[in-house]
């Protein structure tokens, strides 16, 4: 057994970092085909699922994980680590124990890698089983999970301690206590069917081809989310709570994607932090400011994407030429957004506080609180030098944003 762990601490060093070297991995991998001593699947489907429990404690969760493989890994690596996360979750029965947030992310997994999500039998072990179940058990496709199997342990091994966002799977109860009522509230929504009008105008605004009739129904959701997020506040006389999740952001743009994010989370009194080295965003705010700046941030990144692709300046550019104006273009779109969205929730703003003096007080209060535990998570921020830009991308991305009429 113990020559097997080694074999497999070799693999995961020679398979990713800087002291990648794909003919070492070659060899490790011929040398677990050919091990009999011990039944080299079984020690890594433990290692895997060890390795998973370890970087949870270090703060990752199973989105986080996926997202990192799926950046860099190929398809065959990424659908291997989706269907270890589900198994390792079925071990530790997160589904009935983990918070509600977490479930969801396995949810998402399943969802996406349905062969993944679907149950086999692990005797005598997981991978074992899963190459079974591929119909396929030849020395090519042995070899190719093997492969997989040490880009993986290889990779998850090299990832560093994030902030812990809820409690680690170490602390989580036998079962998990159900919750009644809406999200940052005592007694459910204040409002059920305005979250409900803020999504059907997204989705509209998402649909649409004409970019005025997508902005118009934007700021409208905008004036409606501020409105929403009030009433929230003062059903609770202020006691709100404040979370935090990730968010990821896919290729390409990456950077100016979370600029936009950042200014969408501004508008709604929701703080932002970008990891550009793994292309993840930490939101913290409370769970409706949360919620509603994911909505409105997915639905703008769909019209500013569908904007660029119908630009005839970028239709112009081939190359290293269109990347430059497309990161430009989607920087100048963040950022005249943000302040046209501002302009929309200062004056809902406006018009709730003529008629609750509680509110301004109450608005303080949360962003002390929100301030607080962003700090606590990140005490060491630094902020970002901005890329130089592409200028016709930059003038073309401001004037999609600035179509519409918003009055």
């Amino acid at each position: 057994m113990n020559q097997v762990r080694d074999l497999l601490r070799q693999g995961a060093d020679a398979s990713y970092g800087k002291t990648r070297d794909l003919r070492a991995v070659d060899e490790v991998v011929d040398r677990l085909i050919a091990s009999e001593q011990f039944d080299p699947h079984a020690v890594a489907s433990a290692a895997l699922t060890t390795m998973i429990e370890t970087v949870y404690e270090n703060g990752w969760q199973p989105l986080d994980l996926l997202h990192v493989v799926r950046r860099q890994q190929t398809v065959a690596v990424a659908s291997l680590a989706a269907a270890v996360l589900l198994h390792q979750s079925d071990l530790t029965d997160a589904h009935e124990r983990a918070p509600e947030h977490w479930v969801d992310q396995l949810s998402e997994i399943c969802a996406a890698y349905p062969k993944a999500a679907s149950r086999i039998e692990t005797s005598p072990s997981f991978l074992a089983a899963l190459l079974s179940a591929s119909g396929r058990s030849d020395y090519i496709a042995t070899s190719d999970q093997w492969i997989s199997v040490l880009a993986l342990l290889g990779q998850w091994q090299t990832l560093p301690r994030w902030p812990q966002l809820g409690p680690r799977p170490l602390q989580w109860p036998r079962r998990r206590l159900t919750h009644v009522g809406g999200p940052g509230t005592a007694g459910g929504s204040p409002n059920a069917k305005a979250l409900g009008r803020i999504r059907g105008l997204l989705a509209k605004a998402d649909a649409t081809d004409f970019e005025e009739e997508a902005e118009t129904l934007t700021a409208k959701a905008q004036e409606l989310m501020t409105r929403y997020s009030i009433d929230s506040l003062l059903l609770t006389e202020g006691n709100v709570d404040v979370v935090s999740r990730r968010l990821h952001i896919e290729n390409p743009h990456a950077p100016p994607k979370a600029q936009l994010l950042h200014v969408v989370g501004t508008v709604n009194r929701v703080k932002v932090i970008w990891d550009q080295d793994y292309a993840v965003a930490t939101v913290v705010g409370t769970p409706v400011d949360l919620e509603q700046t994911e909505l409105l941030f997915t639905s703008l990144l769909i019209q500013a994407t569908r904007a660029l692709s119908h630009s005839p300046k970028a239709k112009r550019r081939k190359g290293s030429s269109s990347a430059a104006f497309g990161k430009a273009f989607l920087y100048a779109y963040a950022v005249r957004i943000g302040d046209r969205l501002t302009a929309v929730d200062a004056h809902a703003l406006e018009e709730a506080t003529e008629s609750s003096a509680d509110l301004l007080p109450m608005l303080a209060a949360q962003t002390v609180a929100v301030e607080e535990e962003f700090e606590r998570l990140f005490p060491r921020v630094r902020t970002m030098r901005g890329p130089r830009l592409d200028a016709e991308g930059w003038e073309s991305g401001q004037a999609a944003a600035d179509r519409a009429d918003l009055r």
